[in-house]
């Protein structure tokens, strides 16, 4: 193979590289966004994530732009973070990624499906940082519900098994009023029946 044709290879295998890098990052689903001189990338762990998954919050911070920009380490003691979920929200305790520099994680378990909302405050070197990240087509994906993974039955929703369990509970809480009400109601009918036979027993 002569140089020319080395050259070219080269450069077919550079942009397959590319290509597969960019799909990569698309794949990961994980919103980046430029904050000053930084950039932070937010998503969920191991998306896609489904209720009752172990999952939670993901975050890289570096210097320039996107995963290719340094690193910036040592902020777990100068960043916070809340999840937010409907109106339910945690504080997060951010902790690094081993052998994974720049990077941050908080584990939490997702209970309920939909969007999930990131709030990211506190400094970066110095830098003020108040940043929303909430999940879109754009950025990182909802927490689904496990049955929409489930083959090749769907069993129901935790949602709906929580719901059935408390109709349940509710319905068996009324039985013991439904059967005093019963007692009772014996209890006046058969008096009744006593105070009538003994009526019609004095009748001359």
């Amino acid at each position: 193979m002569d140089r020319t044709h080395r050259v070219r290879l080269g450069a077919a295998v550079a942009v397959a590289l590319g290509l597969l890098a960019t799909t990569a990052g698309a794949a990961l689903g994980h919103e980046e966004r430029p904050v000053g001189p930084y950039t932070l990338v937010v998503g969920l762990i191991d998306e896609p994530v489904f209720v009752g998954q172990k999952s939670g919050l993901e975050l890289f911070v570096g210097r320039g732009a996107g995963e290719s920009g340094e690193p910036v380490e040592g902020l777990e003691t100068t960043l916070q973070a809340t999840v937010i979920q409907g109106d339910d929200e945690r504080d997060l305790a951010l902790g690094p990624r081993f052998d994974a520099p720049g990077w941050y994680e908080s584990v939490f378990i997702p209970t309920r499906a939909g969007a999930y909302t990131f709030h990211i405050t506190g400094t970066v070197e110095g830098m003020a940082v108040d940043e929303t990240f909430t999940s879109s087509p754009d950025g990182f994906s909802e927490v689904e519900e496990v049955s929409s993974a489930q083959f090749p039955v769907q069993l129901p929703a935790a949602a709906e098994l929580a719901d059935q369990a408390k109709r349940g509970a509710d319905a068996a809480g009324l039985v013991p009023v439904a059967l005093g009400l019963g007692v009772a109601g014996l209890v006046a009918g058969l008096a009744g029946l006593g105070l009538a036979l003994g009526a019609r027993r004095r009748a001359p």
